[in-house]
């Protein structure tokens, strides 16, 4: 039964790597860097977020933390000054309450603030005006850039992002950000079934594990949108520039 598994496993590692690595047509006047809740406290380990999560399981959040400043922040940072170079659209997500009192955060985002009360006294999960919940100083938004705010995994499901970037003409989004297999997956999923091309960037994206990161970009290459290094988008871009 095991060599069944493995065999049928790496038929499907197979068939997504010939997806994923068919060529990316897109047009760059239609594109946009989208990042993804970069925010002060998922990645300071002192937050009240990571806090909390250390008291699940002692260190959980030292994987990503470490690769979010060693790796996510300066690549993203790389992205980002090509994308403001070349004047094109950047947004960010926040995942923050509205309201003070966390009312409007979704049910398992409550739960969360309710099992970190019980354990240390206060919320995980901060509101929008907590100073945790701003963005990491690397990526900081510049003044006309947009941000939004959202108070769910997906950035689409509590937010206007759909008519904005429809407004903005945008059909092609290169998405990095935390975390890789919650709000950033479900944001990479959501954006596919609007019909939108997506480019994940593996190394300016970050989870609990390398186990984990790997577990999803398998999964999402190919059928939601392709993968690929800092590196090798930044030659597509390049690439494109080079064609306007």
């Amino acid at each position: 039964m095991s060599n069944g598994i493995s065999a049928a496993h790496e038929r499907y590692i197979a068939a997504q790597n010939k997806l994923n690595n068919m060529p990316v047509e897109f047009d760059l006047a239609k594109t946009a860097l989208l990042i993804i809740d970069m925010q002060e406290y998922f990645i300071n380990p002192q937050s009240p977020f990571s806090r909390m999560i250390d008291r699940r399981s002692s260190g959980l959040g030292e994987y990503l933390q470490e690769r979010s400043r060693s790796m996510v922040e300066p690549n993203l940072k790389r992205l980002l000054d090509v994308f403001r170079a070349g004047k094109h659209r950047v947004i960010f997500t926040t995942v923050a309450s509205e309201c003070a009192d966390g009312s409007d955060w979704a049910p398992a985002f409550k739960r969360m603030n309710d099992e970190s009360r019980a354990q240390i006294g206060e919320p995980a999960l901060p509101a929008r005006t907590d100073p945790w919940a701003r963005m990491v100083d690397i990526l900081d938004p510049l003044e006309d850039e947009i941000v939004i705010n959202k108070t769910t995994y997906g950035a689409f499901a509590s937010t206007g992002l759909d008519a904005t970037l429809r407004n903005l003409g945008i059909e092609t989004l290169v998405l990095g950000g935390v975390v890789t297999n919650r709000c950033v997956e479900t944001t990479m999923r959501d954006a596919t079934d609007r019909g939108y091309r997506v480019i994940l960037v593996d190394d300016g994206t970050a989870t609990f594990s390398q186990d984990l990161q790997d577990a999803t970009t398998l999964s999402l290459m190919g059928a939601y949108g392709f993968v690929r290094q800092t590196d090798e988008v930044l030659r597509l871009l390049a690439e494109r520039m080079e064609v306007q």
